[in-house]
Parts: structure tokens; sequence; C-alpha cells
């Protein structure tokens, strides 16, 4: 696993590309609600949010300093040479099947590496799908915080500029069916209408 994910040259392109995604990005009016509770430094956290569009990946570079390991893609995304060269600079870890993403997701936690999973485990560019109960396992087996987020503007749709919705950390408890829907509530919670309540 070690050596499909942070390697140092795709890193250090991405590291350079950075500051041109938030710059184009801010010309685009692209804002994040909740900065302050994005991690500033690397640890074990699990970041999870809902995936509309491939840019959203883009969003979260642009908005998350430290590096991070998108979990995953599937491996047909890694079928050719160019494809390869851009799942290393986005730092995608191939989806394999079950057991070895939970495995390599909490190897990578282990490591004090922030994770970006998206439940849905694919695109929904319609709205919020189901979540399924891989991000909550990893979160179970490894004990690591789960931060929520919401990215609005990819989903068809949706009007103005993007946004990232930051919400309040998780601290993972019950079976994985249980905080599955914990995440589910936060992360619809934080897309939802009613923008002037407290988010969790």
């Amino acid at each position: 696993m070690s050596a499909r994910v942070n390697r140092p040259l795709p890193l250090l392109v991405r590291r350079a590309l950075r500051p041109l995604l938030r710059a184009a990005f801010f010309v685009r009016g692209f804002r994040v609600e909740g900065a302050e509770r994005l991690p500033r430094q690397r640890r074990r956290l699990i970041v999870v949010a809902n995936h509309a569009a491939w840019i959203d990946s883009l969003y979260f570079i642009a908005a998350i300093r430290p590096r991070f390991t998108v979990c995953g893609a599937k491996p047909g995304y890694f079928a050719t040479a160019p494809r390869r060269a851009l799942m290393a600079t986005l730092n995608i870890l191939p989806v394999r099947d079950h057991q070895t993403f939970i495995a390599d997701c909490v190897a990578l936690l282990a490591a004090n590496e922030i994770t970006l999973i998206y439940p849905e485990m694919g695109r929904n560019p319609e709205g919020i799908g189901e979540f399924r109960t891989w991000a909550a396992e990893v979160a179970l087996a490894s004990g690591a915080a789960i931060l929520p987020c919401y990215i609005h503007g990819t989903t068809r749709g949706h009007a103005g500029p993007a946004r990232l919705i930051v919400g309040r950390e998780i601290e993972p408890s019950g079976d994985a069916a249980m905080l599955t829907e914990r995440l589910f509530i936060s992360v619809t919670f934080l897309g939802g209408d009613g923008r002037s309540g407290a988010r969790p």
C-alpha cells in the first residue's frame, strides 16, 4: 500500500499546484465555511463528504493544507500511465476490495495520515446516495475521529459557486451501521437549507 500513495515526486507536484488551485477556485467564488475546523497538520483523521463530481477532490486539495490520501478509486482509473500519474499526483489509493480497503486505510491512519473517504463509494451527480459502511468500519477499527463535510455546487441543480462546508468532528462509537447513519445525517444536515442553525 505505501508504494502506491505518498510518493515524494507526485506530492511535490501537488504542493506546487495547490496555490494555483486555490487562486483559480477563489476567482470562481469557492469558499470554505468552518475552515477553522479543518486539520492544520497531519494527524489521525477521517474526512467524509458527499461526492458528486471528480472535481470534489480538487476542492479538498485547495482547502486542506496538510497532505492527505483520497481513499479511493476503482482499479480502472489506474489503467494507463497518464491516469496513474494523475492518481499519484492527487494521492488517490486504489480500491481493490472491501477488506484491503479497510486494512489500507487503517494503516494510513496508524501512520498519522489524514484520509478522505467518500462514504457513497462512488460519485452521485444527482444528490447524496446511500452511504456504505466502509468509512465507519475504518473509523471503528482505527479509533480515528471523523470530520463530516459537504460540498455544495457540484451536484446537478446546485446554484451559485462551490462551497465546502465543514462540520464538527465525530468520535466513532457503536457498530458500523449506527455510525454510518450518524455520518449520513451529519453530511446531509450540512448540505440542508437551514443555513442559520447550529451545525453538528
